[in-house]
């Protein structure tokens, strides 16, 4: 008999209940984002944590593969401050040909037919921060705030938001970014917040049937063209 396959699910809530349980131990106003977006949406990263930093989640399960996973750690390691990857343990060599020594490794098993956490090696400080790139997290309306706030707004106001998100970036040293961010991020409330729902299969849609539509077709007759329907 064939061992079971894990699906991203199953590895997302076994991340749930032990490591993100424990950040959110450490740090309670912390805020857990599911596929949060990046680069104007380009990317979307399992799960993100926000607190004083932020640290980026991506999950590879047994019925994924890697072939994303260069593309993604490269835009990745430009916004997150820590990364951790969380794969199955079948990508596990393969993964750590791809990923940079500061990101955290975790190996996902399943032990007693429920996925087991290994963390192979934690997560470090990434030193290569693009600021312009976290400042694209926000929404427009969020970075004229802060903009507003600064005194900063002026010749931008009526700009378009990548003209403010540059001007944010120019201003501001990474640590004041971090904390002014994050902060607009947790403002948004229940937003994209977790919640974890058992997948639902689809059934096949059923294929409507169609009626011929009939062809008009006009034929001389005495007293002008009449149609006829065939």
């Amino acid at each position: 008999m064939l061992p079971p396959v894990m699906r991203e699910y199953d590895v997302k809530q076994a991340l749930y209940e032990m490591e993100i349980g424990r950040l959110l131990e450490q740090d309670p106003d912390s805020l857990v984002v599911d596929e949060l977006g990046i680069m104007e949406g380009k990317y979307r990263i399992d799960v993100a944590v926000i607190s004083g930093k932020l640290h980026g989640y991506e999950i590879k399960s047994a019925s994924d593969n890697l072939e994303r996973l260069p593309a993604q750690q490269e835009s990745y390691s430009r916004i997150f401050d820590k990364m951790t990857l969380v794969a199955d343990e079948r990508h596990v060599a393969e993964a750590v040909r791809i990923i940079p020594p500061w990101w955290g490794l975790i190996a996902v098993s399943i032990r007693d037919g429920r996925p087991h956490l290994n963390e192979i090696w934690p997560s470090r400080q990434n030193i290569n921060i693009d600021k312009l790139l976290v400042c694209q997290l926000l929404w427009r309306q969020e970075v004229l705030e802060i903009l507003t706030a600064l005194g900063l707004d002026f010749g931008v106001r009526t700009k378009s938001r990548r003209l403010m998100w540059q001007r944010l970036a120019d201003s501001l040293e990474l640590d004041q970014l971090r904390r002014i961010i994050g902060a607009k991020l947790k403002a948004r409330g229940n937003w994209r917040v977790p919640g974890l729902k058992e997948p639902v299969e689809r059934k096949p849609r059923k294929r409507r049937k169609t009626r011929r539509k009939r062809r008009k077709v006009y034929s001389p007759l005495p007293g002008g063209k009449s149609p006829l329907r065939v």
